[in-house]
């Protein structure tokens, strides 16, 4: 056989080689390359970002437990252990509250720590609000608990019922003391207040007394100094504002607690296009300001209280502390003039002044043009018109004919100052 002929043969047979014996082919590369497919291939089945703990944060009422989970692993945990064994402990991933407080309570898996953030808290008695109206129901739960028996201090005040139900009977305070499933006994005090004056079936002139008020009433002071003794409870009354109508409409809760029933409409002046007065829901703050001069400038405001911010309710504007140097701000009423607050004529800012507590909520919303009930209301608020000639205005000579007395103010709070 010749050279080139064996060669052939030689080709021939390591090409067969190869055919029947595949793993010959295998380059260096490709070698590794299955080896790491092989380590991939075993790490599917235990993913480290699937390991994770049923929880990551819970709270907790005291004695009472629940399990932790340690999702993901094959193996068993290291350990569990609690940062505070007086707050909450653990074993094998069962919480137990011991106490109020805060801890964590940790897990170690395959040298890596996983956390639960815990907040242990007291079992305690829920009620809508802890103070009550008279004739007003009201349901408490206890929460951590289950309530076995509920029992009132005074019944003739606050009676109550097996289901946690409270009805208001006088005006008073008694104690409601519920007995629970673990034994422990719980207690809270409920005050009881007298009902808000509400006008039943009130006409429009009840619930905007300033359309029959003398011009002399409406920018006038009266001499009244100080500030509020006491105040009605901050749910008494939601306020809300109408930036389109220029409008503010004041309303008390219904026998189902919602705010429904109108008690005042007030016409006013919001912020101009360049100053808007800030829309949204706000908690009225405690700072109150009877009769004082802006900072800066040399304008003057009657019944100041403080919405948000450094925005606030407040009479018309004046160019000294005298009622008598009132400005053309009042014919302004019902237009967007302002600097972002809101002026109102005196006895409105004055009903605000005594009437809307600290936390009372205040909504000021844009409104619209499509609004035909508040556009109804806006038509009807008519103010006598501002005089040709400038009278003297005498605290002593301006009348009172608004439909309330600061007297008859729910006196539910002590009205504590804060600074301006």
């Amino acid at each position: 056989m010749n050279k080139v002929l064996l060669r052939g043969l030689a080709l021939s047979l390591a090409a067969a080689l190869v055919i029947n014996n595949p793993a010959m082919t295998v380059r260096a590369d490709d070698k590794k390359a299955t080896e790491k497919e092989a380590t991939v291939t075993g790490q599917e089945a235990e993913k480290e970002a699937e390991i994770a703990l049923n929880k990551t944060k819970k709270t907790i009422y005291t004695g009472k437990t629940f399990k932790l989970v340690l999702n993901g692993i094959t193996q068993k945990v290291s350990w569990w252990k609690s940062t505070d064994e007086s707050v909450a402990t653990v074993k094998g991933g069962k919480v137990t509250a011991v106490a109020a407080g805060t801890c964590d309570v940790k897990v170690r898996y395959n040298k890596k720590t996983y956390t639960c953030k815990i907040t242990v808290k007291d079992p305690y008695i829920k009620p809508d609000r802890d103070y009550m109206r008279v004739g007003d129901t009201m349901k408490m739960t206890v929460k951590g608990d289950k309530a076995l028996e509920y029992k009132s201090s005074k019944p003739k005040i606050i009676s109550v019922e097996e289901d946690g139900t409270l009805t208001a009977h006088k005006k008073g305070t008694a104690k409601i003391t519920a007995t629970c499933k673990s034994g422990r006994t719980l207690e809270i005090t409920i005050n009881v207040y007298d009902q808000i004056k509400i006008i039943e079936n009130p006409t429009f002139d009840d619930l905007a007394p300033t359309t029959h008020m003398t011009f002399a009433e409406l920018v006038g002071n009266r001499g009244e100094v100080g500030y509020p003794k006491a105040m009605p409870a901050p749910d008494t009354y939601r306020i809300t504002v109408d930036l389109y109508w220029k409008v503010i409409m004041v309303y008390a809760r219904d026998n189902n607690g919602e705010y429904t029933i109108p008690i005042r409409y007030m016409l006013c002046s919001p912020g101009k296009s360049t100053s808007q007065t800030p829309t949204g829901t706000f908690e009225m703050k405690g700072t109150r300001v009877r009769n004082s001069r802006f900072n800066g400038l040399t304008v003057w405001a009657q019944f100041w209280s403080l919405i948000t911010g450094r925005i606030y309710f407040h009479s018309i504007l004046y160019n000294s502390s005298n009622a008598s140097d009132y400005t053309a701000s009042y014919s302004r009423l019902g237009n967007a003039a302002s600097h972002g607050c809101i002026r109102l004529t005196v006895p409105d800012a004055r009903w605000i002044y005594y009437n809307a507590a600290p936390g009372t909520v205040v909504e000021i919303r844009s409104g619209s043009s499509k609004d035909s009930a508040t556009k109804a209301i806006k038509n009807k608020l008519k103010l006598a018109a501002m005089p040709s000639v400038r009278p003297t205005l005498k605290a002593k000579d301006i009348p009172w004919t608004d439909n309330w007395e600061i007297d008859e103010v729910p006196q539910d709070f002590k009205y504590v100052r804060v600074p301006q």
